[in-house]
């Protein structure tokens, strides 16, 4: 089966041949101690506690909603949405075990099927990355936002994307292709701007690094055996050339040399109350 790439597939995961790629991604990155431990403080963040209306924008398995729902009970709700019909159906079956105040709905956060006002806290994790017009879906989510409600966003900053490497040249070149496949890949850096702009007030910022240390952890995570033939396909690298650079990058995990880095930067803002 044809190997998915995740800087675009995530954008039509219901169109993808292998879905269940984008199914093991979301499970492995979920279990990765970085990824927990910046969920975990991003809870923390939105200041949740019982009785509380929560939106998770692009929901996902439903990790973060379930996680959520144990903060805001009892008498509380999150509401899970993603654009993808298939992760909305491995949601709700999970969520047949779960049994938390969890609803899950396929729809689009550029265009929510919420009345304004709606939820005391919205939440969206490494979504805006994937769409055109993020500015759109933040305004939406303010939106539907209550007044001193918080808005949180995590998200990558591509720009900051790195692999150790002597091969200088030859690691920019895989490293650009990775990262300009992105719909956005500046997005990270962007948030602030972009919270300010949708007339959010007590904007704070939180910035934190990944680190993985094994080549085939991170083959998984940021598809670097695709991105190398991609590179070749596009006459940026020879084909000898990707496979000595793969060949190196073996080489320096089993020498323990091996390091590739990504910054992101969690964003999170209060609706101003009406004047």
């Amino acid at each position: 089966m044809e190997t998915e790439y995740l800087s675009t597939g995530f954008k039509d995961v219901d169109g993808a041949q292998n879905q269940d790629a984008y199914f093991e991604c979301l499970t492995l990155l979920d279990s990765l101690p970085y990824y927990r431990e910046y969920k975990t403080r991003s809870y923390a963040l939105l200041e949740l506690h019982p009785g509380q209306t929560v939106l998770e924008a692009g929901c996902g398995l439903g990790d973060d909603a379930f996680r959520m729902a144990e903060r805001i009970m009892p008498g509380g709700k999150v509401v899970g949405v993603d654009a993808s019909t298939a992760m909305i159906h491995k949601a709700r079956l999970r969520n047949r075990t779960a049994r938390l105040p969890v609803e899950f709905l396929a729809g689009d956060i550029k265009a929510l099927p919420f009345a304004s006002h709606s939820f005391a806290r919205c939440r969206i994790d490494r979504v805006l990355q994937h769409i055109c017009e993020p500015q759109q879906a933040i305004a939406e989510l303010v939106r539907v936002l209550e007044p001193n409600g918080l808005l949180l966003a995590y998200d990558n900053d591509w720009g900051t994307f790195a692999i150790a490497s002597e091969a200088v040249e030859m690691t920019r070149t895989v490293e650009r292709c990775w990262c300009d496949s992105f719909t956005n890949s500046r997005i990270g850096r962007d948030l602030p701007d972009h919270f300010r702009t949708a007339g959010l007030s007590d904007v704070i910022i939180r910035s934190g690094t990944s680190v993985i240390t094994d080549f085939e952890m991170a083959d998984k995570v940021y598809n670097l055996r695709a991105t190398v033939q991609k590179a070749v396909e596009v006459d940026l690298i020879s084909a000898p050339q990707g496979c000595i650079w793969i060949e190196e990058q073996i080489e320096r995990t089993v020498n323990g040399c091996f390091k590739v880095s990504l910054t992101a930067h969690t964003v999170v803002g209060r609706k101003r109350r009406p004047a």
